[in-house]
């Protein structure tokens, strides 16, 4: 699976593509205006609002009514964080080589939930946003998709 940035078009959204196989499985869209991430995927779209929780490191999620959905924190040293959304808990680690890849885990370590290829995205403030959207999608699709 690969993680595609396919337009930055519209100022302030940028548009990713998770693909595996030549199919496009999810569609997310990040704003950066809004702060909100919106996933699309074959029978179900969401959309989440994102808030600072505190520090740069450490996000909420919001639904349209405002309502907590779940928290987002990452280790800038480690390049590893944790989603959780509905009362699951998901771990992550990036693998930053010279295509980074991100390795998602829930309850067991040996066994990822998924492992993907990411677009190297620059270290500012707007890029924990932009993350944290990116896991989300994988673990949302991961968990509703098959419903």
């Amino acid at each position: 699976m690969k993680w595609n940035l396919i337009s930055n078009a519209s100022p302030g959204i940028k548009e990713y593509h998770l693909i595996q196989d030549g199919l496009v499985l999810i569609v997310m869209k990040y704003s950066l205006e809004q702060q909100s991430v919106r996933i699309t995927y074959e029978g179900g779209r969401q959309a989440f609002f994102m808030e600072n929780a505190g520090n740069t490191n450490r996000l909420t999620f919001k639904n349209v009514y405002g309502v907590d959905q779940g928290k987002f924190s990452h280790n800038n040293r480690s390049n590893t964080g944790r989603l959780e959304i509905n009362n699951e808990v998901y771990d992550y680690h990036i693998v930053d080589n010279n295509q980074p890849r991100l390795i998602i885990h829930q309850h067991n370590k040996r066994e990822p939930l998924a492992v993907c290829q990411i677009p190297a995205i620059p270290v500012r403030h707007a890029s924990i946003h932009e993350q944290a959207g990116i896991v989300l999608s994988i673990c949302w699709f991961a968990v509703n998709a098959h419903q």
